[in-house]
């Protein structure tokens, strides 16, 4: 997983199965400025924030972001 942040435009990319310069297949609009990209195969390519610092309550301008081969861990069960 893939992410990057662009304060010029404000937008966030989650790249899920995809890669900078890879090609998607299509794109689906969730809602205004939330869409989600597609392989050929119908997998997760990635998924795109317009909008981003408001949606996900940071402040506008930061400094650009990239995180790459971000590992996650479950939570601990309460």
């Amino acid at each position: 997983m893939r992410i990057r942040y662009d304060p010029e435009v404000d937008a966030m990319y989650v790249y899920i199965q995809g890669a900078p310069g890879e090609k998607v297949n299509h794109t689906q609009e969730l809602e205004d400025g939330f869409a989600v990209d597609f392989r050929a195969d119908g997998s997760v390519f990635g998924i795109e924030i317009l909008d981003a610092s408001q949606r996900l309550g940071f402040p506008r301008g930061c400094p650009e972001v990239s995180l790459e081969q971000a590992a996650f861990t479950a939570a601990p069960a309460r």
